[in-house]
């Protein structure tokens, strides 16, 4: 029981990062309605005190409902949805803490490997966006397992309730999963693996994190100060590994990291504790704040700290509760946590059948003297319902057709992109392979994708200056003539030194090869006099105005006001057939396409 409902928890925390993010009132905005939303589960305690023994059926009954009428919307109305990420985080808390505190350490993991299984399938992204009648199986088949595993739980003698008021510890494990540890698309891109490899990797944690939960009960090694210390270590380490250096290590640390944490998690749990839910509610809902909030809004309101600080914060709550000495009980047999660990092992069948399912690439097709490029900021993903909507981004591609598709805000794993690959999502729908330059800390950035050959590929940082974000470039040249480039520079209007040593770089690391285009969202305006004025003297000319559209607007998408999205092309190509595709509003900016007509290679360098 406690492993659907982390299943369904999951989800629904996920769901909770785009709608907040969609929170008119700008960042402080957006700060009050997080803080409410995960304040809301303190009312798992008069929910646990009024309802006594029915507690738990009633929260599951209420948590089934709202997740059957999420399914039914094409995007989750936005009350709603943070609804049920409050009704999720109660019932969780709810549950563990009515449970023995071994069988819901191990429950939550169990949650988490499913989970991983599900989302696998999927692609990462969840069910609850998408249309159709298969997300309906899934959604219907998670509620009857929730309701049936309910029903039957309670029907069996009560068990010996330890968990009680430290139910609240699931809060900040849930953050860490949610942010890194469960997080497949933050694997597949930290590690440079493909989402299979993460997934599958990360499924595999999730089982002997569940045997070590299960042993910690009756182990006297793992139950001991000993292994607890070492744990904390081992999650501290992986975390900062994780987060900081990018590469094969980067998985390493996350899979050490999920079952170091389940050790502390399941001493937490374990034990004689406190009768009730208490605070616990409440606690869980901070838990998980301190750890993904601050993290996330890191990007639009530096807080002063480097946002490793936040999780390491979460790691630290963890530590917190399972350092205690948890006693031993006598040493019991192996066959129950391997039982469950190895049913829980069918979510391996998922990154399987994902990676011999995957299709193969398009066949490359070389350009004839011309190529139809397309450059959009795609929003991280996220429309402006909102709702997280990789199927729309990929329509408007394939309607367009491109040679060459330059994208700018690509989410692998934020939370306010819910948890998304879209890199690798919209690389297996289209079929096509791609370049992925990571910007800020690693799971947001620029990609290109191409149906023409692509060669000498390569990626970039950007000068920091005064931040907030980190920023990059991916460049690539084209059936071996064209050299294109992306690149999403600084966004405050104000910090202009910050944006022209970007441009600086940028150029530079261009290199004055011709023919070339830079596109992407480069947050200037044409009336701005310095930014511009950086590429006319490369010998850069602008798309949109050498073509007679000067004047039509980007962004925003709702109300157009700026031009900020650029394509710029060396003075040896001619462009034609450029338009802003203002009828698509997928995201809050508008996608820009351009065909160029490449220099006869004849012509004498000089000339051009």
């Amino acid at each position: 029981m406690v492993a659907v409902l982390t299943v369904m928890a999951l989800e629904l925390l996920r769901v909770s990062g785009p709608l907040l993010d969609a929170t008119p009132g700008g960042v402080p905005g957006k700060g009050l309605a997080t803080l409410g939303v995960f304040i809301a589960p303190v009312l798992a305690w008069p929910v646990a005190r009024m309802l006594a023994g029915r507690a738990v059926a009633v929260t599951v009954a209420v948590l089934v409902g709202l997740r059957l009428a999420l399914q039914i919307f094409p995007a989750p109305p936005y009350a709603l949805g943070l609804a049920g990420a409050v009704v999720g985080m109660i019932t969780l808390v709810v549950a563990v803490s009515r449970a023995e505190g071994g069988a819901a350490a191990m429950g939550v993991l169990s949650g988490v490997a499913l989970d991983l299984g599900v989302r696998s399938l999927s692609g990462t992204w969840d069910v609850i966006w998408q249309p159709g009648a298969v997300p309906w199986l899934v959604t219907g088949a998670t509620c009857a397992a929730a309701a049936g595993l309910t029903w039957w739980t309670l029907r069996q003698p009560a068990a010996v309730p330890t968990s009680g008021r430290r139910a609240w510890v699931v809060g900040p494990f849930l953050g860490l999963a949610v942010l890194f540890l469960a997080n497949p698309a933050f694997a597949a891109s930290q590690a440079a693996v493909s989402a299979p490899v993460a997934s599958g990797s990360l499924i595999l944690g999730a089982l002997f994190a569940v045997v070590v939960a299960g042993e910690a009960r009756h182990t006297a090694v793992l139950g001991g100060t000993v292994a607890g210390v070492a744990a904390t270590a081992a999650l501290t380490g992986g975390t900062a590994v994780a987060l900081l250096s990018p590469g094969p290590q980067a998985l390493i640390a996350l899979v050490a990291g999920l079952v170091s944490a389940a050790l502390l998690l399941a001493r937490a749990l374990g034990g004689t504790g406190l009768p009730g839910v208490g605070h616990a509610g409440l606690g869980a809902g901070l838990g998980f704040l301190v750890t993904v909030l601050p993290y996330q809004a890191h990007y639009e309101l530096p807080l002063g700290v480097p946002n490793v600080v936040w999780p390491l914060a979460g790691v630290a709550l963890l530590a917190v509760a399972g350092l205690r000495a948890a006693p031993a009980g006598r040493s019991g047999t192996l066959t129950h946590e391997f039982h469950l660990a190895g049913g829980c092992a069918i979510a391996l069948l998922a990154p399987v059948i994902a990676l011999v399912t995957n299709p193969a690439p398009v066949a490359k097709q070389a350009p004839r003297g011309q190529v139809k490029l397309f450059s959009w900021n795609v929003h991280y993903g996220v429309s402006g319902a909102p709702a997280v909507d990789p199927e729309a981004i990929a329509r408007v591609i394939e309607d367009r057709d491109p040679d060459v598709i330059m994208l700018q805000e690509v989410s692998r794993g934020w939370p306010v992109g819910g948890g998304l690959d879209l890199a690798e999502w919209l690389a297996r729908r289209l079929r096509l392979d791609y370049v992925w330059a990571p910007a800020a800390d690693g799971q947001f950035g620029n990609m290109i994708l191409s149906k023409v050959p692509l060669t000498d590929v390569g990626t970039g940082r950007l000068p920091y200056g005064a931040g907030p974000m980190k920023r990059s470039y991916a460049a690539g040249t084209v059936a071996g003539r064209l050299r294109v480039m992306t690149t999403h520079l600084q966004h405050r209007d104000g910090n202009t030194p910050t944006r022209l040593r970007q441009i600086e770089s940028l150029l530079a690391a261009w290199g004055g090869v011709r023919p070339a285009v830079i596109a992407g969202d480069l947050n200037f305006k044409p009336s701005w006099p310095v930014e511009p004025a950086a590429f006319t003297r490369a010998g850069f000319t602008s798309a949109q105005d050498v073509t007679g559209h000067g004047a039509e607007f980007t962004a925003p998408t709702s109300r157009p006001d700026n031009r900020v999205d650029w394509i710029w092309g060396t003075r040896d190509l001619a462009f034609r057939d450029f338009a802003i595709l203002d009828e698509v509003t997928t995201s809050d900016h508008f996608p820009l396409e351009a065909t160029v007509t490449l220099p006869d290679r004849r012509t004498p360098p000089g000339d051009r």
